[in-house]
């Protein structure tokens, strides 16, 4: 991966460091510690345990370890080693599971080496982290995580993308707007980005939308008041109202992310 693309990844991390540790929790209406969102991606990934039998379960970009922690409470052996990676000292600090494993670094150049005795069977997930990558980025990170990845080994995620062209781009305005570098794409851009860098598909899912109110996301981004604003009414002019992707309110907007869980296996 080019070192720009790192700097960007970086760069909204460092941006977000405000609403990382126990305010994570509660974001978004908790939706990233919410037992009821988390299950179907859960159940997933449970399956994809009794296929490929793991030894080490990774969790990339992992923030506070709720994930792993909902995994083992819902009946992972012990045999199966727990790691969490992140770039945020933050979000790790957050990890109070004690058989999870914390590993301060970049998705976008860790080694498995680095991580765990390589001789053993991988399984690698990840929920909300493609985005940060961004449109010029995300190619190299999928094929930097096949790298790290051998054939036959799972990699299980669940990622923000869209049906429709006007839905993304809509979306991709407004990050663009706030002055983010995230990019989302849509399913079928999603796909041949997975496939050409060497994941087979096995399955795909619906997992519950998020809602992102523009108050939080002055909150999360830094914004000014004037911004939101401005953002609502470039929404306005380029697209109105779509249902179900963007709604106008008085005083701001809301937004919805609309997730797939994807089974991957390295091929």
């Amino acid at each position: 991966m080019r070192p720009k693309e790192k700097i960007e990844m970086n760069t909204e991390i460092h941006r977000e460091m405000s609403i990382h540790g126990p305010q994570w929790h509660a974001l978004h209406d908790g939706y990233f510690a919410d037992p009821d969102i988390a299950e179907g991606f859960i159940e997933k990934v449970k399956q994809a345990v009794m296929v490929c039998e793991p030894e080490v379960m990774v969790d990339l970009a992992g923030g506070t370890g709720y994930l792993l922690s909902e995994l083992s409470i819902h009946g992972l052996g012990p045999e199966i080693s727990l790691v969490n990676i992140d770039f945020s000292n933050k979000q790790l600090a957050g990890v109070k599971d004690p058989k999870i494993r914390t590993f301060h670094s970049s998705i976008a150049d860790f080694k498995r080496s680095d991580i765990y005795d390589t001789s053993k069977r991988f399984l690698y997930i990840m929920r909300s982290a493609l985005h940060y990558f961004g449109r010029n980025g995300l190619t190299s990170l999928l094929q930097h995580l096949r790298s790290q990845a051998k054939q036959g080994e799972f990699f299980v995620h669940q990622t923000a993308c869209f049906e429709f062209d006007r839905d993304a781009c809509c979306l991709n305005m407004i990050y663009e707007l706030m002055g983010s570098e995230k990019w989302y794409p849509t399913i079928k851009e999603l796909q041949a980005l997975m496939e050409s860098a060497g994941w087979t598909i096995r399955s795909v899912s619906k997992a519950p939308k998020l809602t992102l109110t523009s108050e939080e996301l002055t909150k999360r981004y830094g914004l000014a008041e004037d911004n939101i604003g401005r953002i609502r009414n470039e929404i306005i002019d380029r697209y109105d109202q779509i249902d179900d992707v963007v709604s106008i309110r008085p005083d701001g907007f809301c937004a919805y992310l609309h997730y797939k869980i994807y089974e991957c296996v390295a091929v």
